[in-house]
């Protein structure tokens, strides 16, 4: 179903994401801070413990390429992007997140999760989704958008909201999320994977030689 939607205009830099934006990993959030913090080789000692905790001593090497995204004294969580994108069933993974945890104070650590992914910018209230360009026409840019959420398989129709739209002379840059999909009462949402869902985007003026950027993922992508 297609949609034209006003332009809105944001202040901020191209080239700053915003020191708010929380990204996520599989749902793991990730605050951007925590993209670029510390590398691992400065964890202190709870960090330094959890490394040897169970499942994880040896499965973490070169730490000099891990950030610090959150320690204390019982969490542990890390982040690394990829040295090549590694193919998924949508898009590609870019990041490896690992979450040690120690569930009371004095209990050993554990790997609580281990885990490849494309980090997608959290939109209160939406789900992310994969964002492809179709066409464009005039100032009509025709966008092809797959909702990553469990949807029973169906488009997303009208659900699809354009959540940040900045224009400069080379670039359209765009946040794209889906409402989530609201199952009958007594029904369940089944994962099959979801068909793409045509969304169409009013420009000031045509795309011309612009590129086309989804800032809604972290680093931003071309589409």
């Amino acid at each position: 179903m297609k949609r034209i939607l006003p332009l809105i205009l944001l202040v901020a830099s191209c080239a700053d994401p915003g020191p708010a934006h929380v990204y996520a990993c599989n749902q793991e959030p990730v605050p951007l801070a925590g993209l670029t913090g510390p590398p691992a080789t400065r964890l202190g000692p709870d960090g330094q413990a959890a490394l040897k905790g169970e499942e994880v001593e040896g499965r973490i090497e070169e730490l000099e390429k891990w950030h610090v995204v959150e320690e204390s004294a019982d969490r542990v969580a890390l982040i690394r992007e990829l040295d090549e994108p590694v193919p998924q069933d949508h898009g590609e993974s870019t990041h490896h997140y690992v979450l040690i945890e120690r569930w009371l104070p004095g209990d050993a650590w554990g790997l609580r999760t281990s885990t490849r992914c494309d980090l997608k910018r959290s939109v209160p209230g939406l789900g992310p989704a994969e964002v492809a360009l179709g066409s464009a026409s005039g100032t009509r840019l025709n966008l092809l958008v797959t909702e990553r959420d469990c949807a029973s398989g169906q488009p997303a129709g009208d659900r699809v909201e354009l959540v940040e739209l900045e224009e400069t002379d080379q670039e359209v840059r765009l946040v794209v999320a889906v409402q989530p999909q609201r199952g009958r009462e007594g029904s369940v949402l089944t994962c099959q994977g979801n068909p793409p869902t045509p969304f169409t985007v009013e420009l000031s003026e045509p795309l011309g030689g612009r590129s086309v950027v989804n800032v809604g993922v972290y680093p931003a992508r071309r589409l």
